[in-house]
C-alpha cells in the first residue's frame, strides 16, 4: 500500500503537497526533536467534538503536566506560554491565521496543514495559488514561524485530527475594547491573531475579512 504522503498527493492534484520532513517545509517552520509522548497520551484522552472542530487556547491537563517546564524553557525561550489544543474535524482550508510569534505544534494524529507565506500577501489578500499542503504524521513536532500563515489542520482518517498548540500566554484569547485601524487592524480576530477568510467561509458571516482568492481547497484522503 502506498504510504500517506503519496496518497495524498494523488488525491490532491490542484495543491503542491509535501511532508513536514522535507526541505520544503523550511521556509515555513522547522521540525523540532523533542519527546512529547507525555502531552500527546494526554491529549489523546480528550474526547472528540459529535461534530466540527473545537480549540481551547490552554488546556489545563496539559499545562498540569510536568513537561509544561520543559516547553516553557526549550520551545518558548522562558517566555510566557500555553498549551492549548485543536481538534475535531475539518477537511477545508476557509481562513489562515498569524500571530507576531512562533507557534508550536505537536501531531497528536496524523493531519495535514495549509500554509502560506506573510511575504506573499498583497497588502490584505492572499491568492490560494500561494498555499502549499503539508503532511504533518503523528508523534511529530514543529515550530511554526511567525511569518507563516495557518489554520486549523485537515484530517486525513474518519477519526478526525487532533494537535497541540503551544503560544505565548494570552494568544488566541478575545480582544479586549477597540479593534486597532492602521495596518493589518482590520484582520485582528483576537489577541495576537490575525485572520483572513475565504468568501465562502463561515467566518465571513461573522466579521472576518474575505482576503483569500481563488479555490478553497478540499483536503481528500
Amino acid at each position: 500500500m502506498a504510504d500517506m504522503l503519496t496518497i495524498l498527493r494523488e488525491k490532491n492534484p490542484g495543491i503542491p503537497f509535501y511532508s513536514v520532513l522535507d526541505p520544503e517545509f523550511r521556509p515555513f517552520g522547522r521540525v523540532i526533536e523533542m519527546d512529547a509522548s507525555s502531552l500527546i497520551e494526554e491529549a489523546d484522552k480528550v474526547e472528540m467534538p459529535e461534530a466540527g472542530s473545537k480549540y481551547v487556547p490552554d488546556l489545563p491537563a496539559l499545562e498540569a503536566l510536568p513537561i509544561f517546564d520543559v516547553v516553557k524553557n526549550d520551545l518558548r525561550g522562558q517566555g510566557s506560554c500555553q498549551i492549548g489544543y485543536c481538534w475535531g474535524y475539518s477537511s477545508m482550508l476557509n481562513c489562515l491565521e498569524y500571530h507576531r510569534a512562533s507557534e508550536h505544534n505537536i501531531a497528536v494524529t496524523d493531519m495535514v496543514l495549509l500554509l502560506a507565506q506573510q511575504q506573499d500577501m498583497e497588502g490584505l489578500d492572499l491568492s490560494c495559488d500561494k498555499i502549499t499542503a503539508f503532511y504533518f504524521p503523528k508523534g511529530t513536532v514543529i515550530e511554526v514561524y511567525a511569518t507563516t500563515l495557518h489554520f486549523c489542520p485537515c484530517q486525513v482518517q474518519d477519526e478526525g485530527f487532533k494537535c497541540i498548540v503551544v503560544l505565548p500566554r494570552g494568544t488566541n484569547h478575545p480582544l479586549e475594547g477597540e479593534k486597532p485601524t492602521l495596518g493589518d487592524g482590520r484582520l485582528l480576530w483576537a489577541k495576537d491573531k490575525w485572520l483572513v477568510a475565504h468568501p465562502d467561509a463561515p467566518a465571513v458571516s461573522r466579521g472576518a475579512y474575505p482576503g483569500l482568492h481563488g479555490e478553497n481547497y478540499k483536503i481528500n484522503y
